[in-house]
């Protein structure tokens, strides 16, 4: 039976909003979703690496109509599964990188029985009639949309996600203040079992305090827009944020050669008075 057309169209949009969608999901309302975060990078990788399949839809769709090219739809199928390997390996390794080893054996796993699966049925289109355009045009429209509408949305999803947070913290700050106010210091910890405020951010998991000196850090950690980064929020009421790559520097750096060696490549003001963002590779 004869996929019509506009079936492939309906696809091809379900296919694109899905990957959106995934980036999209840390940066939303709601309560912490590690998942969430997994799924997003998957999406973010996928749309980055994904513009390989954009020359093979692109060659595909031009044998249709360039008589040296007719013929070859058995080489471009072979070619987008190489493709689809590279990206796929790509993924799992992403995942991998975020701490999630299980979730990125069961990708790998999954990549390699999907291609013994399907690499057998390749030799079939070597004498097969020519096929219709559906899977170039699946392979030239989705990874370049993704990848352009990922440029687009993720900006403005990370500082969405950034200022809602910052906003949750308010009653947060404002018990701090009012410990202080009552009892002449800051809390010395809020290490406790329940997160009693929350970002409501799916990609933020909680605040951290820490006290600085005579006033303190909040800190929360969220996705960056830049691939690979990630990006720590602090407060401090005197206007002193910091934040430090590793524990090790903490406990063996003097104060001196700490502030040299905080391990931050970039970092950033924000709108809101006495908050900056760090960004870590």
């Amino acid at each position: 039976m004869k996929i019509p057309m506009w079936a492939h169209f309906l696809g091809i949009t379900i296919a694109i909003a899905a990957l959106i969608l995934c980036t999209l999901l840390p940066f939303l309302p709601g309560p912490h979703d590690q998942f969430a975060l997994s799924l997003s990078m998957m999406a973010r990788v996928a749309g980055l690496f994904g513009l390989l399949f954009a020359p093979v839809g692109a060659l595909w769709m031009a044998s249709r109509y360039w008589r040296p090219l007719a013929g070859k739809q058995h080489a471009f199928a072979i070619a987008a599964l190489i493709v689809s390997s590279v990206v796929w390996a790509a993924v799992s390794l992403a995942v991998w990188a975020l701490g999630s080893l299980s979730l990125a054996v069961f990708c790998a796993i999954l990549g390699v029985c999907v291609v013994v699966r399907i690499a057998p049925r390749l030799k079939g289109l070597k004498t097969a009639p020519p096929s219709t355009a559906a899977p170039a045009l699946y392979f030239l429209v989705v990874p370049i949309a993704v990848f352009l509408l990922q440029q687009v949305v993720l900006e403005p999803a990370v500082e969405f996600s950034r200022n809602r947070a910052i906003s949750n913290s308010a009653q947060l700050i404002a018990d701090i203040e009012q410990y202080h106010a009552t009892r002449g210091h800051y809390p010395p910890s809020l290490l406790s079992v329940h997160r009693d405020y929350s970002p409501e951010i799916i990609g933020i998991e909680r605040f951290h305090y820490e006290p600085s000196g005579d006033a303190f850090n909040l800190v929360f950690e969220q996705p960056a827009s830049p691939l690979g980064t990630r990006e720590f929020v602090v407060y401090n009421p005197r206007g002193e944020q910091t934040a430090t790559s590793h524990a090790m520097d903490l406990l063996q750096y003097t104060p001196q050669t700490l502030e040299l060696s905080r391990g931050y490549y970039a970092v950033h003001d924000v709108p809101n008075t006495h908050w900056k963002y760090f960004w870590f590779d």
